[in-house]
C-alpha cells in the first residue's frame, strides 16, 4: 500500500477510536457546614471573641481542604454598629458581624455563603443590603437573599448552580414551586450541570432531632415542611439538598440517587448560641457527585463546640470531634427516620 494512504488510514482509525472512547464522567466534591457566626458586636464590641474571631475555623478548615466548593450558612448580618440592631423579642438574639469578618471566611476557604436565614435582618434592611454589597466586594459568592437568590460557579468545566431558601423575611422563599422553577431555569436556561439547594428551615433544638413529614411550627412561626420541600426540588431537578437551621444534626436521606442532608447543626458559632449537648455537635459534610447529579460517595467529619474548652477561650470554638458524635447521631437518625444505612455511601478511608 502507498505509504501516504497507509498513514492516512492509520490516522483515520486512530481518530475513530478516539471518538468511540467514552470520556470518563467528571465528579465534583462539595463540602458543607451548617450555621456559622464568627462573633457579634451586639450588644457591644466586647461581645466579640478573642482576636475578633480570626481563629474561629483554625482547627477545622483542613477538613475541607481539596473540596471544589465549600458552603456555609452566614447566620447574621454585616454591621459594625450595635445600635442598628432591631429590638429584641422573647427567645430572640441578634448577630451583627463586622465587615472584616468576611475575610475570615475567605481565608478559611469558603466558596459560597447562604444569607437565607432568620438572622439576616437583625439590623434591618440597610444592613441586609450592606451585607450583599460587602459579599460582592469581598469576592464571596452568596445566595438566598431577595437581591440574589442563586449563584453560578464554574468548577472543573462544570457550571454549578446554588440556591438558598428560607421561610424568613427578605429571603428567597421556602416555596417548592418557586424554588423548583429556579432549579429548572438554572439547568435549562443557564446550562448548569448540577444544582444545589440549601434550606434554612425546621424547628430548633434537642427536641427537633427527627425529620417530621409535615409542616413544623416553632415559637408560633411556620418553619416549613422540609421533607416535602426537599423531595419536590429534587423532583424539579436539584442534585443535592443541604439543610441547616434546627441547630442540631438531623438525618440524611438518598432520594432518586440524590443526597438530602436535613440539618448540619451548629458550626463555628462563638457567642450566645446554645451549644450544650447535641446542640454542640456539628460536621463537615463532604459529598462527591457525578456530573449527572448522582451521589458517588460521602464523608462525615464530626466537630464539636464546648464553651468550657480551652479552644473556646482562645476564640476557637469549633474543633474536630475524636468521638465522632455527629456521625454516630446522624447514622442513628437516618436509620430511624428513613431506614437508610449511610455507611454504604462512605469512602473506604478518611482523607489523611
Amino acid at each position: 500500500m502507498n505509504p501516504f494512504r497507509l498513514c492516512l488510514l492509520l490516522s483515520s482509525l486512530s481518530f475513530l477510536a478516539a471518538q468511540e472512547t467514552p470520556r470518563p464522567a467528571r465528579t465534583l466534591t462539595i463540602a458543607a457546614v451548617g450555621d456559622t457566626m464568627v462573633g457579634s458586636v451586639y450588644p457591644s464590641r466586647t461581645a466579640m471573641p478573642p482576636d475578633d474571631g480570626r481563629r474561629v475555623f483554625e482547627r477545622v478548615q483542613q477538613l475541607w481542604a481539596g473540596a471544589d466548593i465549600v458552603l456555609g450558612n452566614f447566620e447574621g448580618t454585616v454591621s459594625s454598629d450595635p445600635s442598628a440592631a432591631r429590638a429584641l423579642g422573647s427567645h430572640s438574639y441578634r448577630f451583627l458581624m463586622p465587615r472584616e469578618s468576611l475575610a475570615i471566611y475567605s481565608s478559611a476557604g469558603f466558596t459560597c455563603l447562604t444569607l437565607a436565614n432568620n438572622h439576616g435582618m437583625d439590623a434591618g434592611l440597610p444592613a441586609r443590603e450592606a451585607t450583599v454589597k460587602a459579599m460582592d466586594e469581598a469576592g464571596l459568592a452568596h445566595v438566598g437573599s431577595l437581591a440574589q437568590p442563586s449563584a453560578i460557579l464554574m468548577i472543573n468545566g462544570l457550571r454549578v448552580g446554588i440556591i438558598g431558601a428560607a421561610p424568613h423575611m427578605n429571603c428567597f422563599p421556602l416555596d417548592a414551586e418557586v424554588v423548583g422553577q429556579r432549579v429548572k431555569d438554572l439547568k435549562e436556561s443557564d446550562g448548569c450541570a448540577l444544582v444545589v439547594v440549601t434550606m434554612h428551615a425546621g424547628a430548633e433544638g434537642a427536641k427537633a432531632l427527627h425529620v417530621p413529614r409535615k409542616k413544623e411550627i416553632y415559637l408560633g412561626a411556620d418553619r416549613g415542611d422540609v421533607y416535602a420541600f426537599a423531595h419536590a426540588v429534587i423532583d424539579a431537578g436539584a442534585d443535592l439538598v443541604i439543610g441547616h437551621g434546627p441547630h442540631v444534626p438531623r438525618a440524611m436521606e438518598v432520594y432518586k440517587n440524590r443526597l438530602i442532608a436535613y440539618s448540619l447543626g451548629n458550626f463555628g458559632t462563638h457567642g450566645s448560641f446554645n451549644v450544650k449537648g447535641v446542640n454542640g455537635l456539628g460536621l463537615v459534610l463532604e459529598a462527591t457527585l457525578v456530573e449527572d447529579g448522582t451521589l458517588q460517595s460521602l464523608r462525615i467529619h464530626s466537630t464539636r463546640q464546648d464553651k468550657g474548652s480551652e479552644g473556646w477561650s482562645l476564640g476557637i470554638p469549633v474543633e474536630p470531634d475524636p468521638e465522632e458524635g455527629a456521625r454516630k447521631l446522624i447514622e442513628k437518625l437516618s436509620e430511624a427516620d428513613f431506614q437508610i444505612d449511610l455507611a454504604k455511601y462512605y469512602l473506604p478511608a478518611p482523607r489523611p
